[in-house]
């Protein structure tokens, strides 16, 4: 990209974005597959010039979209900006990536979509359910799952409260995303997020639960 298209990108995007030099936040969850994304080496070999990523942060995590994988040697420019929900802010990206880099509906991560509740979008319809189809194939390659543990007051010992930043990371390292965590203290009703876990996973749930429970720190009962 040229440097008179970071103009352009900025009069995509409108108001709202802030522009500095560098990449997107390590920990962020990218919106877009890896293998679409070109290599860093190969783009940046020659004369110097400006990849650009998009950044928005919601609910405490950061998701990332651009078209060159993050390399060093590369003249990164980020914008940034935060959303009120991680749905609003991963459809921005893909609505922004497929204006401004040109990614095609297949090239975005079909499991991020989903886990933000966007699956609902016509151009992503049928991949989620392709992807919900495969499901039942995976934990039947897997192995018999075990019993689901008692859900509501039978279970006793389930805390009411759990961290957010635990919850996700488990989830996010489950569905092979990578995600780092923002590090608060913000708890989150364990059965809420436990139901976003249930339709996610499946079969693999109870292994979210010793994840998210085994690591918890200052749960409340």
């Amino acid at each position: 990209m040229a440097w008179g298209e970071l103009d352009r990108v900025a009069q995509i995007l409108g108001g709202g974005w802030r522009m500095a030099r560098g990449l997107p936040p390590a920990d962020a969850v990218w919106v877009v597959r890896r293998a679409a994304l070109e290599d860093g080496g190969a783009v940046c070999g020659g004369e110097p010039k400006p990849v650009v990523y998009l950044a928005a942060k919601a609910e405490g995590q950061w998701f990332a979209l651009g078209k060159v994988a993050p390399a060093e040697r590369c003249v990164s420019v980020t914008f940034y900006r935060e959303f009120p929900s991680a749905r609003r802010a991963v459809e921005a990206l893909v609505d922004y990536g497929k204006r401004i880099f040109d990614f095609f509906t297949p090239q975005f991560d079909v499991s991020v979509v989903e886990a933000v509740g966007l699956c609902g979008r016509p151009d992503f319809a049928d991949y989620c359910e392709r992807r919900r189809a495969e499901r039942p194939l995976r934990r039947a390659t897997a192995g018999p799952a075990a019993p689901p543990p008692q859900e509501g007051p039978a279970s006793g010992s389930a805390p009411r409260r759990v961290g957010l930043d635990a919850a996700l990371r488990c989830l996010f390292g489950m569905l092979g995303l990578e995600a780092g965590g923002c590090g608060r203290a913000a708890e989150v009703d364990f059965e809420a997020v436990r139901c976003w876990a249930a339709g996610l996973l499946g079969g693999r749930l109870e292994e979210w639960e010793r994840c998210v429970l085994g690591g918890r720190a200052g749960a409340r009962a």
